[in-house]
């Protein structure tokens, strides 16, 4: 049994709890909302670059694939696709023809693409295949005697295309444009987790770095927005990638500081996937819930302090399913063999 790396099921069971708290709606214009937002996502990827390994052949690679990211990305959008229909008969007062009940299908089929003719299913799954597609630009890279000059290319190349994007909108919600968008982070994860990097701990220095790290990132990332709303395309876009390259390595080295995992993180960690996958349903229902009690006829919009309540509170009721799937249902966890 491999051993774990503590930082990593520290930042994955904060990243998942985080991505919850920012999917509750709250106010648009909060400056922690928005960064949040921004940032969020890269340490996913960053991770999965770090974690990156070549098995030897195409096809246990794909063997890998498929298990961890394909099925249960076809599973999860499964899942939730009853939830869809619900929720349209309580919206419309019927269920849907065949054409609309088609549109959350090719959604999914199209990479959780919102367009006239499809819509998301379970958005937030939209990172498996784009992790897919870094993951197969690794592989590809690699057969090549220069897959390092390829990648720091094609990550030049993904910025450009993202900025052209951000500015001209030509590819709005298309999984690709997500994944100009992050596969510098994953680059970086990859060629520092080649190396081993960030194996050791020095409490003290990575305490330092973490908070160093992160203070850059909030100061950038003011200075993003105050870009954006001057004009400066350019700039704006530009800021983007070193305010994230700070977020993710101030929470690493934070996460590195604290040692060894508790077992409900170390859960938590290896359920990343069924937190992300549906989470956005038990949302629904506690939205829901509160527009009933509390008898609001506007759009909800949490407090940051209730949000957190709530996101924690949505991640305690999906806990139990996480021990239930390493026994029972792998498939969900991304694995083929049940874990005793």
């Amino acid at each position: 049994m491999k051993a774990r790396i503590n930082w990593i099921d520290w930042a994955k069971a904060w990243a998942a709890t985080t991505v919850v708290f920012c999917h509750l709606p709250q106010s648009p214009e909060s400056f922690y909302f928005r960064y949040l937002q921004a940032v969020i996502i890269s340490i996913f990827f960053f991770i999965s670059g770090y974690l990156k390994r070549d098995r030897g052949s195409d096809r246990a690679n794909w063997q890998k694939y498929w298990s961890s990211l394909v099925v249960p990305y076809l599973l999860f959008n499964a899942l939730i696709y009853p939830y869809w229909l619900l929720k349209f008969y309580v919206a419309h007062g019927t269920l849907p023809g065949i054409a609309e009940a088609l549109r959350p299908v090719v959604g999914t089929l199209l990479l959780q693409h919102s367009g006239s003719f499809a819509e998301p299913l379970d958005g937030p799954l939209w990172y498996l295949p784009a992790i897919l597609m870094m993951h197969v630009a690794i592989d590809l890279c690699r057969k090549t005697r220069h897959q390092h000059l390829i990648m720091i290319v094609l990550c030049v190349v993904s910025f450009v295309l993202y900025a052209a994007n951000k500015y001209w909108y030509f590819a709005p919600d298309l999984t690709p444009m997500g994944v100009m968008r992050n596969l510098p982070y994953y680059y970086i994860g990859y060629v520092m987790g080649q190396q081993r990097t960030l194996l050791n701990t020095r409490r003290c220095r990575d305490a330092a770095v973490s908070l160093t790290c992160l203070a850059a990132s909030v100061t950038l990332f003011a200075w993003h927005l105050q870009a954006f709303y001057a004009g400066e395309h350019l700039l704006h876009i530009v800021l983007f990638y070193p305010v994230n390259i700070g977020f993710f390595l101030g929470v690493v080295y934070g996460c590195k500081v604290l040692g060894s995992c508790p077992r409900t993180v170390v859960t938590l960690s290896e359920g990343t996937l069924i937190v992300i996958g549906l989470h956005i349903v038990v949302i629904s229902f506690v939205n829901a819930a509160a527009e009933h009690l509390f008898g609001l006829h506007t759009t909800i919009c949490y407090a940051w302090y209730e949000a957190a309540v709530i996101a924690l509170a949505i991640v305690a009721l999906l806990y139990p399913l996480i021990p239930w799937a390493k026994r029972h249902f792998p498939t969900l966890l991304g694995k083929r063999q049940p874990t005793p």
